[in-house]
């Protein structure tokens, strides 16, 4: 019971890893068809790695780990196929879940992921299928099972003698019967008994199973979209076009689409009907499934979309100058789907509504009958008006019904999955009527495009309740009744005041459907009607984004899209241009300064840790510093370069970011040296540092590295590297341009000039050795402590700095107990560990593997985590390439790989080595040059063997594929 043919990944990452994830998915495919499944998991798991958010690699992923007839492996399997069952709703991760159940003697389990799959899915054509939910129903004690085939006919399997029952919502029921079997109607909810026990896979949600999701619009005068039937994807949908007079038109769909990359399991089927096909019709046009639903897009009027009159984005009407007076308010909650997440919207609602404001729930025909019963019971406790439309006819015109149902009264528009904490409609209402031409005012939010907060370019995780509450006091604190213009309200919680809706209108859902972008052209409606849209910043509303209408696809937003934009040109740079400006700036850094030192607690005073962004050991070291100064009572205090917006096209240094637990937490305390040096200097003292410890000062500007002196404060350094008197950071340079890199040995500084100038200086400040070493030597002549992780990074520090004496503190403990194996005898694989660049043996590497090849030596590589380039490495044949993994991830990693040894091949001395480390733990014996911590480390506890460093190619190999440990004797060559 297989996974997803087709090679594609996730669009989100680089174009380079689009393409390596692809090819290693395909050859993970091939494996697993071959049956060579421990290759497979190879491929495949790189592939994950590449592009982490494509379900349709995890999905053959676990299954290649249910082919492999481990239990271990089917584990794994489901705990995989467990998390995309959460968030995928696909037929073959059911099927592949009680697959792994079944193998691994689960029979509870199996039962249950084929009542979900049968309750969520059409029968899957597989004659292999009846078998085996047979062999599960039977193994739990059932009477059977039932589900419905795509055809519309009923699967019915039960013990013989039984008699059957139907109950369709909740009542005794006759079926309609054809030579095929029983018929199942369009909608409704179907329980099947035999023998007076309901048959697994009931109850049937029919018109769940029925359903047809898709899109439709005009172009050039051609009627075109696309459809696809969620409980039976490989089955061609039915649509069907009914004008307002009655008549019909049955679609007929063409060839099946490359999948959506927003929802890369759903098999779209696309039509196209021309102008004449549709001559007669009577317009507006209604594209409905079996059950009557509309798809996105439906209904419409092909005339709407000739050309429209456009009004420039920019264009603004004269302001309002009359303040109105302020009016009772109804809150509008349009809901669809999702009964937990809108219980829990309406009960914080209700938490947070002023005295007099009406909560107007519309339930636009809710699929859900769960959901439905709630609300007509809410509705006659009194708690909401509840208004039910006859069929599902979208966001804008559920809103419009709200609108109506409102009758002059202020309107607060809100998703069904937001949040509102306690304060923020009064905040909402104070800013609508901060100036008379306010039309609408919008809070503060994680996902609200240019209202996002922490982050204004991404959306933002979703908070509980007690966190949107806290972030409501803060943004209160922080920003009071400020306003700041913004160009268009954003539509999941929008308060309107009364005189501007009477003025602008409501939402036009003949242009809109179902939704997207229907909001920002009412706010650019309004616009020309003098009233501007405003940000309450001192208002927060946490929103989920996406549960209300996830049947909304990308297309129709696209679609909204291009109508926005042929309606107000220039609309697309309006928002770009506002964008870039970033007007809310000021009000985001006031909200963060507010949380940063609200969020200080009963400490002892802080202390601050400059660092680097780039990851690896010095953050490994940063997260471990942070974690023992918050143990000895104090706040520990991180400043690293902020990433920048557009990372290619700005240099460093970058602005210092501040946070007190990892970067991001507090994205918009950000500071520009030395235009925002007083503010930072400010907060920090505010915090009662005790002393400066400097990590790193790589992208940082360089009055960063002033801090302590200006704050009065002592300083630690801390060296991982020898950025201190190496421009080029690790003693690497080339004996000409291109060459390849190799151990410098430490030379004088004009040595060290011609080095700079002939490769580049990796500190990207431009000093020069000379003005690097005097600049360095008068920050250790002013340290209090100066810390190194070994002895042989100290010794070097020491060399070019006469009289400065490192303290040795090693990162971790080399006397704890590791557990090793030694290396088998005949074909070997020899791991490599981390993120491989040049200093860390990059090209010393492929030679490795191209003299493997040339002498067909039984050896094959594998780096445990990423490189500069993995092609090349991967068409070397010898080598193969994981792709990175996660902190904390690497020793299950590496003993997956079952290596017989570690190689380290890095080049330059390092300070430590955390890969010698992970390998220990993984159980492999080490080889390593006799260069820097990493030999010292390896001599001290004869856990592997010395190389001398430039030893020839075939002679590593021959050492690679033929050493063995010899216990009591040092292991150096």
């Amino acid at each position: 019971m297989g996974g997803n043919c087709a090679a594609g990944a996730d669009l989100k990452r680089p174009p380079e890893n689009v393409a390596s994830a692809a090819a290693a998915w395909t050859n993970g495919q091939t494996a697993a068809r071959l049956g060579v499944y421990q290759t497979a998991l190879l491929w495949l798991e790189r592939a994950c790695r590449l592009a982490p958010n494509d379900p349709r690699i995890w999905l053959d992923l676990a299954n290649a780990k249910i082919a492999m007839n481990s239990a271990t492996q089917r584990r794994e399997a489901i705990e995989i196929l467990n998390k995309l069952t959460a968030t995928h709703d696909h037929a073959p991760l059911e099927l592949a879940l009680l697959t792994a159940h079944q193998l691994q003697g689960d029979s509870a389990a199996a039962a249950a992921a084929l009542a979900k799959l049968l309750q969520r899915h059409c029968v899957p054509d597989d004659p292999a299928f009846a078998d085996a939910a047979e062999l599960i129903t039977k193994a739990v004690g059932g009477p059977g099972w039932c589900g419905l085939l795509g055809s519309g006919v009923l699967k019915i399997s039960a013990a013989p003698g039984l008699k059957l029952i139907f109950l369709m919502d909740g009542n005794l029921a006759n079926l309609p019967v054809s030579k095929a079997g029983y018929l199942a109607p369009p909608s409704g909810i179907l329980s099947i008994l035999a023998g007076g026990k309901e048959l697994t896979g009931s109850p049937l949600n029919l018109r769940e199973l029925q359903r047809v999701e898709g899109l439709v619009s005009v172009v050039d005068g051609v009627l075109v979209g696309w459809a696809h039937r969620p409980a039976a994807s490989s089955t061609k949908p039915s649509l069907v076009i009914t004008d307002a007079a009655g008549k019909t038109i049955d679609v007929v769909f063409g060839a099946a689409m490359t999948p959506d990359e927003s929802s890369p399991f759903a098999q779209r089927w696309s039509y196209a009907l021309l102008a004449e096909k549709l001559r007669g019709l009577t317009p507006p046009l209604h594209i409905t499934g079996p059950d009557g639903s509309e798809i996105m897009g439906s209904p419409l009027d092909p005339a709407l979309f000739q050309p429209l009159q456009p009004v420039p984005a920019s264009f603004t009407g004269a302001a309002v100058k009359l303040l109105p007076e302020r009016r009772p308010l109804a809150i509008i909650v349009p809901v669809y789907r999702n009964e937990a997440v809108t219980r829990a919207c309406l009960a914080a609602l209700q938490a947070a509504k002023p005295a007099g404001a009406e909560i107007i729930v519309i339930d636009d025909a809710t699929p859900e009958p769960m959901l439905a019963a709630w609300l007509d019971d809410q509705a006659a406790k009194k708690t909401i008006r509840l208004i039910t439309q006859p069929r599902n006819l979208g966001f804008p015109a559920a809103v419009n019904a709200g609108f109506e149902a409102a009758q002059g009264r202020d309107v607060l528009l809100l998703n069904s999955d937001t949040l509102v904490p306690p304060g923020a409609i009064e905040a909402l209402a104070n800013a609508a009527y901060a100036a008379s031409d306010v039309g609408s005012a919008t809070p503060f939010s994680n996902n609200a495009t240019i209202l996002n907060y922490p982050k204004h370019n991404a959306a933002n995780p979703m908070p509980d309740l007690a966190t949107a509450s806290a972030l409501q006091d803060a943004a209160g604190a922080a920003n009071g009744a400020d306003i700041c213009e913004i160009p268009t309200a954003v539509g999941f919680c929008m308060y309107i005041r009364h005189d501007c809706l009477a003025a602008t209108g409501g939402f036009r859902a003949e242009l809109f459907g179902q939704g997207y972008g229907e909001e920002n052209d009412w706010c650019l409606r309004a616009r020309h009607r003098g009233y501007r849209h405003v940000a309450a910043t001192g208002a927060y509303v946490a929103h989920e984004g996406g549960a209300s209408f996830k049947a909304a696809s990308r297309a129709l937003n696209i679609r909204n899209a291009r109508t926005l934009t042929r309606l107000y040109p220039g609309y697309d740079q309006l928002i770009a241009g506002y964008a870039k400006a970033d007007p809310l700036a000021a009000a985001r850094y006031r909200l963060d300064v507010q949380r940063f030192q609200q969020n200080r607690g009963a400490v002892s005073g802080a202390v601050l840790l400059i660092s680097h962004n780039h990851g690896g050991g010095v953050a490994r070291i940063i997260a471990t510093e942070m974690q023992k100064i918050r143990n000895a009572g104090q706040r520990p205090l991180l400043l690293v370069p902020g990433a920048p917006d557009d990372l290619e096209n700005t240099p460093f240094p970058w602005d210092a970011e501040l946070t007190d637990h990892v970067p991001g937490d507090y994205p918009n305390l950000r500071f520009k040296y030395l235009a925002d040096r007083d503010a930072l200097l400010n907060l920090l003292r505010a915090e009662s540092v005790s002393h400066v410890v400097l990590h790193h000062g790589l992208g940082h500007h360089a009055g960063i590295r002033e801090l302590a002196t200006d704050l009065g404060l002592p300083q630690d350094i801390v060296i991982h590297d020898y950025a201190s008197f190496c421009p080029r950071i690790n003693l690497l340079s080339q004996s000409s341009l291109g060459a390849p890199l190799r151990y410098c040995g430490e030379p004088n500084i004009g040595a060290c000039v011609t080095c700079v100038e002939l490769s580049g200086d990796e500190t990207y400040e431009g000093l020069g050795p000379a003005a690097l070493v005097e600049r360095s030597a008068q920050e250790f002549a002013k340290a209090r402590r100066i810390v190194a992780p070994s002895a042989d990074a100290a010794i070097r520090i020491s060399r070019h700095f006469p009289g400065v004496r490192p303290v040795v503190t090693p990162w971790e403990n080399d006397a704890a107990r590791v557990n090793l194996q030694p290396p088998g005898r005949g074909r070997r694989r020899i791991v490599i560990i981390g993120g491989i660049g040049p200093a860390k043996g990059y090209d010393l590497l492929i030679d490795c593997a191209r003299d493997a090849v040339a002498r067909q030596l039984e050896l094959e590589f594998v780096i445990a985590g990423a490189s500069a380039d993995d092609e090349t490495l991967l068409k070397t044949s010898r080598i193969f390439v994981t792709g990175a993994y996660t902190e904390g991830e690497a020793t299950k990693v590496i003993q997956s790989l079952h290596a017989d040894l570690a190689f380290l091949p890095s080049i330059w001395p390092e300070t430590w080595c955390f890969a010698l480390s992970e390998a220990w733990r993984a159980g492999l014996y080490s080889i390593a040059f006799d260069l820097g911590a990493q030999a010292a480390r390896l001599k001290a506890t004869r856990r592997g063997v010395l190389l001398p460093l430039g030893l020839p190619v075939p002679r590593i190999n021959d050492i690679l594929l033929n050493w063995q440990p010899h216990p009591g004797e040092a292991a150096a060559f």
